[in-house]
């Protein structure tokens, strides 16, 4: 899924008032990261992640290894140590955000 303009700016505007939910530090990505920040997606649909100032992984490379894992999940934005998140949840019961989403 490609976002459109305003996809992408309900988004940003949305994600701006959350506060990350996830730090990723020293260890980087591994495979029990990638499993919890499947579960906090699939629950939350959007979410916000920081990258500590102690971890060797960038902005990029951690997108990259997140959408190896999942290919559902999509970057909405990358500001330097921030990373934006998003992927429909399987759920209906979850579905608040791609409900509004789809409408734009």
């Amino acid at each position: 899924m490609v976002f459109k303009t305003k996809q992408r700016k309900f988004l940003m505007s949305k994600a701006q008032t959350m506060k990350p939910i996830m730090q990723i530090g020293k260890q980087g990505t591994t495979e029990t990261v990638l499993q919890q920040l499947v579960e906090l997606i699939n629950k939350r649909e959007l979410i916000k992640i920081t990258l500590l100032q102690n971890t060797d992984t960038t902005g990029e490379d951690f997108i990259n290894e997140v959408v190896q894992f999942d290919p559902a999940i999509k970057p909405v934005q990358t500001i330097g140590s921030k990373v934006i998140l998003y992927k429909k949840s399987p759920k209906e019961s979850h579905r608040r955000i791609s409900v509004e989403l789809e409408k734009l």
